[in-house]
């Protein structure tokens, strides 16, 4: 193919699923790519070749500024975070096969040295402590798991409502509502809005965040946030769901909207955080839509 550079001004193509999702500047491409607008297996339009070709080859081939990204820079590869939690999940199973080491250690001991009745009644009381210390490591565990950002069963979502308090400070919320969407009700019902909004000529910023939430479709499941500022809600069946809240902001009252997106089919079935850097920022149904992992 042509390596030629493109006009940073062509408007390209991009279809998702078999559909176009919109029209967008090679420059505004990269940035999307980036933020998780645009996803890696999205293809665009090569007017050169005719043809629907990768979003990542087109950007590269046709030497688009900003593509490939400086080194640091994530487009779509495994994050800081995901490193991180990896290492955490391994040191845990570490300590966990230790203590199942050491326990069974112990029982042998006791069963090479336990010769008497009341030995026996010993190994009893052992295996009894034992069991429960097991218990108690695997609860420990479930927990380390959680509070780490690891895996929760494929029928649930899990969660944080983060937000900074007065000082600056990261805190969670609780008593937040939380409500669950599909992907799909929450694209059209946005579009929707946004075509009645533009005709009723609606620009004030201020107004625009109640507008969204009128009229919108029924959740799916709605929950609320425990004292530690955390939720979660099951999942029917596999597929791409949408969390949606509102707050008011404590220095300017004003209402604030967070659409986070997320698939239930993700191997790794980490919690889906809403945070300061999910929110909504720009009333546009192309932009509304963050995604949460």
């Amino acid at each position: 193919m042509n390596s030629k550079k493109i006009n940073p001004t062509q408007k390209i193509s991009v279809k998702r699923n078999g559909e176009v999702i919109g029209d967008y500047v090679p420059p505004q491409m990269v940035s999307l790519l980036e933020n998780g607008h645009l996803r890696n297996a999205d293809l665009c339009f090569d007017s050169r070749s005719g043809g629907w070709i990768p979003i990542r080859a087109f950007l590269r081939r046709r030497r688009i500024p900003g593509y490939p990204p400086k080194p640091g820079r994530n487009l779509g590869g495994p994050t800081r975070g995901s490193r991180r939690r990896r290492l955490a999940r391994r040191k845990l199973t570490f300590k966990l096969l230790l203590g199942f080491f050491t326990m069974a250690l112990a029982s042998g001991a006791v069963f090479w040295w336990g010769k008497t009745a009341e030995d026996i009644e010993g190994l009893k009381t052992s295996l009894a402590n034992a069991e429960a210390l097991n218990g108690e490591w695997k609860q420990k565990y479930e927990n380390a798991l959680f509070a780490a950002r690891e895996v929760a069963s494929n029928d649930l979502v899990r969660g944080k409502v983060i937000m900074r308090d007065a000082a600056g400070r990261r805190a969670t919320l609780p008593n937040v509502e939380v409500r669950l969407y599909s992907r799909a009700e929450i694209e059209a019902y946005l579009s929707e809005r946004y075509a009645h909004i533009a005709e009723a000529g609606e620009t004030d910023p201020t107004r625009l965040p109640a507008h969204f939430l009128k009229n919108i479709p029924p959740p799916i499941e709605t929950t609320t946030t425990n004292s530690d500022g955390r939720f979660e809600c099951k999942i029917s069946k596999p597929g791409e769901y949408v969390l949606q809240t509102g707050l008011r902001s404590a220095k300017t009252g004003e209402l604030r909207l967070w659409f986070v997106a997320f698939d239930s089919r993700d191997p790794l079935n980490t919690p889906v955080d809403i945070t300061e850097s999910n929110v909504v920022r720009q009333f546009n149904p192309i932009f509304m839509l963050s995604e949460g992992r």
